[in-house]
């Protein structure tokens, strides 16, 4: 079989332009695939970093506490805050505090996954140590007693009783009486050029002997130094008898009884004077576990500042808590009107608490001892406590 060779045509130049230039336009095609392929690996590597980054922060519940959480502030302070910021430093840990209503909140979040850890004034109890973990303990402590500051003196709880507007308007009350009792006695019973009586003539010495008369006769004292003499003032001295013992003797009941209340409500001296007294706690926290077993009419808030609120408005009778919460709030807001009465009683502990089987237990005891012995420690409880 004979081949014969066939030489095609030339192309025409425009044509073979177009396929150059087609195939340079895939060419630049998989360039830029390429790259924006490159870019996409490159975005979710930096947002697979920037998440395994905010996965490793570490959530720290607080809640209001003084002197141990307070956020009055921009930022956390107090106690447990000073320390948590140290201990988070030595380990190199991140983390975000985030705020909750109280301990019950906290650890129920913490149950719940929803925080890593919680530290502020959290007291170390049997029943929940079987449902978290407890790093060693961080402050020893125990619950107190705030009661209404008492009276200076008997004086001044004496002016106090009086000095009310129900009293004051009974005072007022009597004092007219006597005035008018006073007149009246003194027009009847007044000297005359004829009769000489035990009641001068004249007006004010007259009516002055007149509402001392009012007086010892409504009090039923009676000295005798000054008695009617005709029969009008004696008939006078019987109805003012009559008008003026009961609402003289109601005065003085009532008077003895506020006083005698205001000296009960001081004489709380330790957890065995609460039997029978209106007491506030906090909800779900250590003082109101104490407080069920006694036999105190309790009355539960969900926030001490309530209970404080209800301590000044004479709601109830004390107020049992932590104790360096009551100091703190005695000593600084509630100075000079609440006063902590009475011996430390129910010793407890404060730890930092995390999970069961959470591995930061032992790096934050580690630490935490390392800070202790190096009087770090020490340190931040002079800051907030003064020295010990």
């Amino acid at each position: 079989m004979n081949f014969v060779n066939v030489r095609m045509p030339p192309l025409p130049e425009s044509l073979y332009d177009g396929i150059v230039y087609k195939q340079g336009i895939l060419a630049m095609l998989k360039k830029w695939t390429a790259l924006l392929a490159l870019g996409l690996i490159s975005i979710s590597g930096f947002l697979a970093v920037d998440a395994a980054r905010s996965q490793s922060k570490l959530k720290v519940g607080i809640s209001p506490f003084s002197p141990f959480v307070m956020l009055d502030g921009q930022e956390p302070s107090g106690v447990s805050i000073d320390l948590w910021n140290q201990i988070a430093l030595v380990l190199d840990f991140e983390y975000d505090f985030v705020e909750c209503t109280g301990v019950a909140d906290k650890l129920k979040r913490l149950r719940d996954g929803q925080i890593d850890v919680a530290i502020g004034g959290i007291t170390i109890t049997e029943r929940r140590e079987e449902q978290f973990d407890f790093t060693h303990p961080m402050f020893h402590t125990g619950l107190d007693i705030l009661v209404l500051k008492s009276e200076e003196s008997s004086i001044v709880s004496f002016l106090s009783a009086i000095f009310t507007r129900n009293k004051l308007m009974v005072m007022a009350g009597v004092l007219l009486l006597i005035a008018a009792a006073g007149h009246i006695i003194w027009l009847v019973e007044r000297s005359s050029k004829k009769t000489t009586t035990m009641f001068s003539h004249n007006y004010f010495p007259g009516v002055s002997e007149g509402m001392y008369w009012a007086l010892v006769t409504a009090s039923t004292v009676g000295y005798g130094d000054k008695v009617p003499k005709r029969w009008v003032g004696r008939i006078l001295a019987g109805v003012l008898i009559l008008l003026f013992l009961p609402v003289f003797g109601y005065f003085i009941a009532q008077l003895s009884a506020d006083m005698t209340v205001r000296n009960l409500k001081h004489n709380i001296a330790g957890p065995e004077d609460l039997v029978g007294r209106m007491v506030a706690v906090v909800k779900g926290t250590t003082s109101h576990e104490y407080m069920q077993r006694e036999r105190s009419n309790l009355y539960t808030f969900e926030s001490v500042q309530e209970a404080y609120q209800a301590l000044r408005l004479e709601a109830v009778e004390a107020v049992v808590y932590d104790a360096p919460n009551l100091h703190y709030y005695a000593n600084g807001e509630g100075k000079g009107k609440v006063e902590v009465v009475g011996k430390l009683f129910a010793p407890q502990d404060y730890a930092i608490v995390v999970p069961q089987g959470s591995k930061l237990r032992e790096r934050i005891n580690r630490v935490f001892l390392a800070l202790l012995e190096s009087g770090d420690i020490q340190q931040i409880r002079s800051k907030w406590f003064g020295k010990e």
